[in-house]
């Protein structure tokens, strides 16, 4: 089960998942009923359609303001955890994704029981009558683009009581929550989302956190990004690599693996001394290389981290515990460091003095890749 905005939505920007050109696998994957623009009262027949089809990879492209729904479509990202599985597992999937393609946190939330003017109501409509609601193996939540003025608090509320009303209306194994990463050209950044989604995390036994950081260069493109022009939603690589890495976790959590794809998470921040912070995770941990765009070179110590809500170009050091890989020692210079400061890991969303979102350098764990999560955490 899948839901949020546009980018778990998943157009087939590159158009590379025509249903003629989908490989032997895509016939496993099954879906239920339309997929449907969230700001839209309900589109008939599709809002009450309750049949069975093969999935589709495609999601209804909204940018021309006419497709606004579709029967049988799954997006990029959910037809790709759908293959990833089957391949592995050999047993046929069934991916609903009820995602809008836009839109607050506030416009998902719950209404009323039988709702089809809005996105949680239609989403609740196809999931009863698939007979799954109560047999649902990962509810993957997608969402938080939207949301960039929200404080901490306000974001965290809000997903509590959707949450709260998942658990009452479905039944599901384990809750997938994908932290909203830069991008989308946000005025004041989603750090607070990020924060916010992070407490919940640890809050919740069921929730487990996988972020959209750390993603590799994009080998079909020529710069390597893996944004479209919008700096928001992503080329098909993207939403590919996310869908690999949902499925991964999800063979951890029900198929047997060995690997837990989870993203590693914050432990705590140490001072060591006045020039020196010691970052703990739960994981070892990695530091991607520096990364080149257009002529300029990004470096992880001086475009990530910032102290008390401003950004940091004094950490003069970043090593990994040669003895402990799961901390992550950060050296300043010209920046003395107290008990109570705050620092955050992404602050803000594009780099610099720049509109580029920020796409790397990532802390990354250490044997999956997957990108650390975003934080802000008082100096201890």
């Amino acid at each position: 089960m899948i839901s949020g905005q546009s980018n778990a939505w998943a157009i087939d920007y590159n158009h590379a998942y025509n249903d003629d050109d989908l490989p032997a696998d895509a016939q496993w994957v099954r879906t239920i009923g339309a997929m449907h623009v969230y700001n839209k009262s309900a589109i008939y027949p599709e809002a009450t359609n309750t049949n069975w089809y093969l999935a589709r990879g495609k999601a209804p492209d909204v940018r021309g303001g006419t497709q606004l729904v579709g029967n049988g479509m799954i997006g990029v990202l959910g037809l790709n955890i759908g293959m990833n599985l089957i391949a592995s597992e050999g047993v046929p999937i069934a991916i609903i994704n009820g995602a809008g393609g836009g839109g607050a946190i506030s416009f998902y939330q719950k209404t009323k029981n039988v709702d089809l003017d809005s996105p949680y109501g239609r989403l609740h409509y196809r999931l009863e009558a698939s007979g799954f609601k109560n047999k649902i193996k990962a509810f993957i939540w997608n969402q938080g683009e939207g949301n960039a003025d929200d404080s901490v608090l306000d974001y965290q509320t809000s997903l509590n009581q959707l949450y709260k009303d998942f658990k009452t209306d479905y039944t599901f194994e384990k809750f997938y929550l994908i932290q909203t990463p830069p991008g989308c050209n946000s005025k004041n950044g989603h750090q607070n989302v990020r924060e916010a989604q992070r407490q919940f995390a640890k809050t919740q036994e069921k929730v487990k956190i996988l972020t959209r950081h750390g993603f590799p260069s994009n080998p079909k493109s020529e710069n390597g990004t893996y944004f479209l022009s919008d700096g928001c939603h992503y080329h098909a690589v993207g939403y590919e690599i996310l869908g690999k890495w949902i499925s991964n976790m999800a063979k951890n959590d029900f198929y047997g693996a060995l690997v837990d794809f989870e993203a590693p998470q914050l432990i705590g921040v140490t001072l060591e001394s006045s020039t020196s912070l010691v970052i703990e995770f739960d994981k070892p941990i990695a530091i991607q290389p520096e990364l080149i765009i257009g002529e300029i070179k990004y470096d992880l110590k001086d475009y990530a981290f910032a102290i008390n809500n401003k950004r940091t170009t004094a950490i003069s050091n970043l090593e990994i515990d040669p003895k402990n890989p799961k901390q992550l020692r950060l050296n300043f210079s010209k920046q003395t460091i107290y008990k109570g400061d705050t620092l955050t890991y992404i602050l803000t969303d594009n780099y610099p003095e720049s509109s580029i979102p920020y796409q790397g350098p990532w802390l990354t764990d250490f044997s999956t890749g997957v990108g650390a999560i975003g934080f802000t955490e008082v100096v201890k």
